[in-house]
């Protein structure tokens, strides 16, 4: 079954993106400036996949905290024997979806504009299943449309209270943004609505809070005193119904809001 699992995964790739006319590639010194709009709230490590390769190009040491194995060990083989089984059966509408997303529902101009977001499960070294928020980011493409390159980051989110899901979220820079999207739905851009609970005032405080900033400096920056700013974050914990920061962030990446 794993096996099938892992055939319907690549075949999606080969059949909706394969490459036939690469370009130049993406300098590996041009990309890790990116990875601030990969947001993280706990541990985590990144990586760049290949797509006419399948190979990766890059992993960041941060593998040995998440998942208990060396750099040099994770390979998309690998990704696909930790992934937990039930995670791995629904991995390949995920990507048929994330796919046609990039592919046809968007310009070709805007798929380096966009960030695909969901959560699987993975089992680290030591035995323990750890809860995974994947982002990945297409960072080259062919003249054609094709994903060349991916930046992806791995972040470990099983110490925070979010309920496990199998959507899957199309965040954009200066973009519309999609989330929450069911796998097996028929999903158009044009149609959805795109709601949010927060105010203006409350995703700058959000996006900033992700950011790693105090009350104070959040203050600073928006002329209001921190006791202002402490009071949004009340605000902003009780609409969301997340108990601490770390969460709220999360929750706002998976929901789309940052």
């Amino acid at each position: 079954m794993l096996e099938k699992d892992i055939e319907q995964v690549l075949r999606v790739w080969e059949s909706q993106n394969k490459i036939l006319s690469p370009n130049k590639k993406v300098l590996i010194s041009e990309i890790i400036d990116q990875i601030s709009f990969l947001f993280s709230v706990g541990p985590f490590y990144y990586y760049i996949l290949n797509f006419e390769s399948l190979k990766m190009e890059l992993v960041n040491e941060g593998t040995r905290e998440v998942l208990g194995i060396a750099p040099e060990d994770f390979t998309m083989e690998k990704v696909f024997a930790l992934m937990h089984p039930e995670d791995l059966s629904k991995m390949h509408e995920k990507e048929a979806l994330a796919f046609d997303f990039a592919l046809n529902r968007i310009s070709k101009e805007d798929i380096l504009l966009y960030k695909i977001v969901y959560m699987f499960r993975m089992i680290h070294k030591d035995g323990s299943y750890r809860t995974i928020l994947h982002q990945v980011k297409a960072i080259s493409a062919t003249e054609d449309g094709k994903i060349l390159q991916v930046l992806g980051i791995h972040t470990d989110i099983s110490y925070l209270n979010i309920p496990f899901h199998q959507k899957v979220s199309f965040i954009g820079i200066n973009r519309p943004s999609f989330y929450n999207i069911c796998p097996k739905s028929i999903f158009n851009p044009s149609s959805k609505v795109k709601q949010t609970l927060y105010s203006k005032r409350e995703i700058e405080i959000i996006k900033k809070l992700a950011e790693g900033k105090k009350f104070v400096e959040i203050a600073q920056q928006l002329f209001v005193s921190p006791h202002t700013i402490n009071t949004h974050k009340k605000n902003i914990l009780r609409k969301s119904g997340c108990k601490n920061t770390p969460e709220l962030i999360a929750k706002c990446l998976m929901d789309g809001v940052i």
